[in-house]
């Protein structure tokens, strides 16, 4: 691994932290609101990067992902230093945090697909998961400070101090990035450009026509829909349910984080499994088991013991078939397959956040955990017997 890498994802994995407190600090205030407000401000998040990741992942593939990274950066960090003053003058409103979802949401739309790829540009493919490892181990890292560091600042400064935060370290991100020059990019492409809905379709035709690709997206369509809505919607309604305060909400979301970092922790030290498939599909059933018990937790810390495992599956899950997806796009179409991977896992959201917090809290918990082991048996039952994922893709180190 190079110096360069290794600099970008320092920078990187620092906007982690701000994301993560603004991301909490934004579901607290609104489940404070009601838990339709709630699922409105994520969906005010989800829908906007639902209808413009496929123009973000063709925008990637025109200009460059770093290039594209460098213009997302500097656009969100501004924006959330404006934002941080309106909610000083106005205060937590519903309209205006829905504002602030939906402009975090459209940016992330673009840096989403160009992000994803950036790994494969600083180092060579046979050190790719390890590298992608290391890069969830990092974001784990920080989102596991980040959730006692959101209550904290919930409990203090509240929702103007995420802001600010995440506006600071979107501007690191920035100069980092600007600074490198990672030793494998991609060149924009010099070719007669088609429309941008032909070059997206174009995407669409690529990922359907390989079966490691298509499996890929199906299963994370099923798992993204149920899994995210955990820590984002169900734990703070869990949390004000049982009457928990809003710091201990964060030590149960940061048991999740410790789950994964676990995981990918091992994994870019020891390289992952030779069959993804099958990990994956354990890796789903853990999780399951995970959200199950968060159901019935009657405290705190058995909360926590929950969502890490919770952690633990989804770690195993991701850890094994991102690699496999990355691996498998052609360089030519990097951001515009990235930008289907979100895609499956924002439209989806959509619907399921909306679900959940139609339901009481003790019914949507159980509805996740079916879901997350439902993505878990079609994989096992798929991997066995079809050659829909490779052996062997990473064992190195």
């Amino acid at each position: 691994m190079n110096r360069a890498y290794y600099g970008w994802l320092a920078g990187s994995t620092l906007s982690v932290l701000g994301d993560t407190a603004l991301f909490f600090a934004l579901g607290w205030a609104a489940t404070g609101i009601g838990p339709r407000v709630a699922a409105l401000v994520l969906t005010g998040f989800t829908l906007p990067r639902a209808v413009l990741l496929l123009l973000g992942g063709v925008l990637g593939d025109r200009i460059g992902p770093r290039r594209l990274l460098l213009a997302c950066g500097a656009t969100v960090g501004t924006a959330c230093f404006l934002l941080a003053v309106a909610v000083g003058i106005r205060g937590s409103s519903a309209g205006l945090l829905l504002t602030i979802a939906v402009v975090v949401g459209t940016v992330d739309a673009f840096a989403l697909p160009a992000a994803g790829v950036l790994p494969r540009l600083f180092v060579p493919d046979d050190q790719l998961p390890r590298a992608m490892a290391q890069r969830t181990s990092a974001t784990q890292l920080i989102t596991l400070a980040g959730g006692p560091l959101s209550g904290l600042l919930v409990a203090t400064i509240g929702l103007i101090g995420a802001l600010v935060l995440d506006g600071l370290t979107f501007a690191v991100q920035f100069f980092v990035l600007l600074v490198l020059r990672p030793p494998y990019d991609v060149s924009p492409t010099q070719r007669d450009r088609q429309s941008v809905v032909r070059e997206a379709l174009d995407g669409l035709r690529v990922a359907v026509g390989d079966p490691v690709l298509r499996m890929v997206l199906a299963v994370v369509a099923l798992v993204a829909a149920f899994v995210l809505p955990v820590t984002s919607l169900c734990v703070p309604l869990l949390a004000r349910s049982n009457g928990w305060a809003a710091g201990q909400a964060g030590f149960v979301v940061a048991g999740n984080v410790c789950g994964g970092l676990l995981v990918t922790v091992l994994v870019a030290r020891f390289g992952t499994f030779d069959r993804p498939g099958l990990t994956g599909g354990i890796g789903c059933l853990v999780a399951a088991i995970g959200i199950a018990a968060l159901t019935v937790a009657p405290s705190v810390p058995l909360a926590v013991g929950a969502t890490l495992t919770q952690g633990v599956g989804v770690g195993l899950f991701t850890s094994h078939l991102a690699p496999v997806f990355v691996r498998s796009t052609p360089r030519s179409h990097l951001t515009r397959l990235q930008s289907l991977l979100s895609l499956v896992q924002t439209v989806p959201l959509i619907a399921s956040t909306n679900l959940l917090a139609a339901l009481d809290i003790h019914h949507a918990l159980p509805l996740a955990a079916a879901a997350t082991a439902l993505a878990g048996l079609t994989l096992l039952r798929v991997e066995p017997g079809r050659d829909y994922l490779p052996k062997s893709i990473s064992k190195v180190g």
